[in-house]
């Protein structure tokens, strides 16, 4: 009978912080990158060029229809073909990247969408141009409107970042399965890492929580 024993890993334990944070510092980029590419490609998805909508159109459904570990084998194994040669941590920066930016675009997009608009056109009757009408008449509401799915997107691309391990990233997922294989006690190393996962995951639903209470409050 199979006996559930967390000793057999604490030698291990010591190196557990610095995978974690790994993990952690990964989806923080992957999130910033995703949200800069996100905003902007849905306001490009809103102008009136035909080009520009289709061209973020083609780009969204290429992104979200593509299973996130072939994105970062496309980049990890692609680019070096052309000359760009990044390690595993950049390969996994990169995919990320652009797979939560597809989702962010049509979050944006969406809650763009929701301002009424007449907003922008008394903005216009103000005086205001495009960049304060964005800063202190679109921005406000759009950021109401889409904290809380930002925050699904955010846990999304942390758990995501788990499939770096395959191109040799020393992240949470990596300390797992090198730990289950130097002891064989993957159960234990599973139930470990899971729990890292949920609280880094916890976390992130909090911040969520209290920065839309405080956006409420605010605007």
């Amino acid at each position: 009978m199979y006996e559930f024993h967390l000793r057999t890993i604490y030698p291990y334990l010591h190196s557990l912080p610095a995978a974690a944070w790994n993990s952690v510092s990964l989806s923080i980029l992957a999130i910033c990158f995703g949200f800069m590419i996100g905003l902007l490609g849905a306001l490009l998805r809103g102008r009136r060029s035909a080009l520009a909508r289709w061209s973020i159109a083609i780009y969204v459904e290429f992104m979200r229809n593509t299973p996130l570990i072939v994105l970062l084998y496309l980049v990890f194994f692609g680019l070096p073909q052309i000359g760009l040669r990044l390690g595993g941590y950049g390969s996994a920066l990169i995919a990320l990247s652009l797979n939560c930016s597809a989702y962010m675009i049509e979050i944006f997009r969406g809650g763009l969408t929701a301002i009424p608009h007449g907003q922008y056109e008394a903005a216009t009757a103000q005086g205001m141009t495009y960049m304060q009408t964005f800063r202190h008449v679109v921005f406000p509401q759009l950021a109401r409107i889409v904290y809380a799915p930002l925050g699904n997107t955010f846990i999304q691309v942390l758990l995501g970042s788990s499939l770096a391990s395959v191109v040799a990233v020393n992240e949470l997922t990596d300390w797992m399965e090198n730990v289950g294989s130097d002891t064989f006690r993957f159960f234990e190393t599973f139930v470990v890492a899971g729990f890292v996962y949920l609280v880094l995951c916890q976390i992130v639903n909090v911040t969520r929580v209290v920065v839309g209470r405080s956006l409420i409050k605010a605007w």
